[in-house]
Formats: C-alpha cells, sequence, structure tokens
C-alpha cells in the first residue's frame, strides 16, 4: 500500500505561483506577514530544535485535487511567522506545507479549526503519518427506511490526505453504486471530507486505537447518518 501520493517538495515550488486571494503581496523574509483580509490561516514554521524558519514561502493544497490553491504572499518572517488566505480554496480544509532544508514540513487545517496557531514542523508530519494506512469503513442511515447505507475503504497517506487519485471509488452504496471519498486529517486527527455524490463527512480518527467515527450528511439534507472506521 502506497502511503505517499504526492511529493510536496515539488508543491512548494508550484505554489510560489499559485493565486493569492486574500491577501496582500511583496515582501521577502524578515518582513510582517501581510494582513490577511479574508479566510486566513497564520501560524509558525520551525525546525525540530524550534527555531523559527525563515524566508520560506507556505502553500495550501486541495486534498481532493492535490493542485496548489493558496501560497502565502510573503515569505516566513525571522521567527517563521506565514499568513495565507484560503479563499482561492473554498475555504475548505486543506493541506499546508512549507519547506525545510532539503525536507517539507505538513499540516492539515479545516473550517472547524482555530485559524491561527495552525504550525508546521517535524512533529506534526511525523502525528499525521500515525494516521497513515487502509482504513475499513463503513456507514448507515439514520432514517427508518429507505436511507443510504454502505462501506468504504479509504487509504489515508502520510500527511493525513485522502486523496482523489488512491481512493477513486473506494466506497459503495446500496442506493447509488460506487462513489468517491476524499478528504484530509489535522494532527490531532479531526477529520473533514466530502464524496463524489456530494455528501460531507466530519469525525475523529484515533491513532492510538486505530478507530475512527463521525456523521455524514447527503448534500440535500434529506438523508445523514453515523459512520465508523477501523484500521486493521
Amino acid at each position: 500500500m502506497k502511503n505517499v501520493m504526492w511529493n510536496y517538495r515539488h508543491v512548494a515550488v508550484l505554489g510560489l505561483v499559485a493565486l493569492l486571494a486574500g491577501c496582500g503581496g511583496g515582501g521577502g523574509g524578515g518582513t510582517a506577514p501581510a494582513t490577511c483580509t479574508a479566510d486566513c490561516v497564520s501560524g509558525k514554521v520551525t525546525n525540530s530544535s524550534g527555531g523559527g524558519v525563515s524566508d520560506v514561502y507556505v502553500t495550501a493544497t486541495n486534498p481532493a485535487t492535490g493542485q496548489v490553491c493558496s501560497t502565502s504572499p510573503n515569505k516566513t518572517t525571522s521567527d517563521g511567522s506565514y499568513v495565507l488566505s484560503t479563499t482561492a480554496c473554498g475555504n475548505n480544509a486543506v493541506v499546508i506545507t512549507a519547506p525545510i532544508g532539503s525536507d517539507t514540513v505538513v499540516n492539515s487545517w479545516n473550517p472547524d479549526q482555530p485559524s491561527t496557531g495552525v504550525n508546521l514542523n517535524p512533529g506534526t508530519t511525523s502525528s499525521l503519518a500515525a494516521f497513515a494506512g487502509t482504513w475499513t469503513a463503513s456507514y448507515s442511515s439514520s432514517l427508518p427506511s429507505g436511507g443510504d447505507s454502505g462501506s468504504c475503504t479509504v487509504v489515508v497517506n502520510q500527511s493525513g490526505v485522502i486523496d482523489a487519485t488512491q481512493n477513486v471509488n473506494n466506497c459503495t452504496s446500496n442506493l447509488y453504486g460506487s462513489f468517491t471519498l476524499t478528504g484530509a486529517l489535522n494532527d490531532q486527527g479531526q477529520f473533514m471530507g466530502n464524496t463524489s455524490t456530494g455528501a460531507t463527512y466530519i469525525g475523529q480518527f484515533d491513532a492510538t486505537n486505530k478507530s475512527a467515527n463521525g456523521t455524514w450528511q447527503n448534500s440535500g439534507n434529506t438523508d445523514k447518518g453515523p459512520w465508523l472506521a477501523s484500521l486493521p
């Protein structure tokens, strides 16, 4: 099973030309981050010793498509601070990356989390990797009859991402047949995802107990229910 889907070093380079929606532009490392005007996410990039990593750009990637959707308008400051806008990402869950030397640090964020203190360091990368693997999931409907139910096989990569390429038609519904579930986890195991049929999923992954659970809701708000998952 392949856990790593993307080369984030390459993504970080691509991010330099990504859309800078919602933030002011210009400026290099050592200056204050540009003021972000909408859907702002901020934090610090630090190394394994806790020191700030300056003069690097931070990028946000859409986990459903694997495409960079936003880049910090300025490089990180002397203490590693950054700010970027998720407006161009639809203010949805994103995977956030930054280079540290020849390595790349990764974290993820979704709108249910605080938008400040979204820090990037070698620890966030390793903690996300704890959720990596092929999870077996099932979901059911809260309706008394006629509701949707089914099962999924979900590949979470070492960056905490359930991407579309590794998870094509990874679910089967008793009503709709095969569909694709994608999404992302943050370093605390909080999950937000969506499906090719328009449903949304939220929940919590537990790497220690190798279990996960949450709720789902279809796009028309006519059906919803719980889901459960486990990692063999």
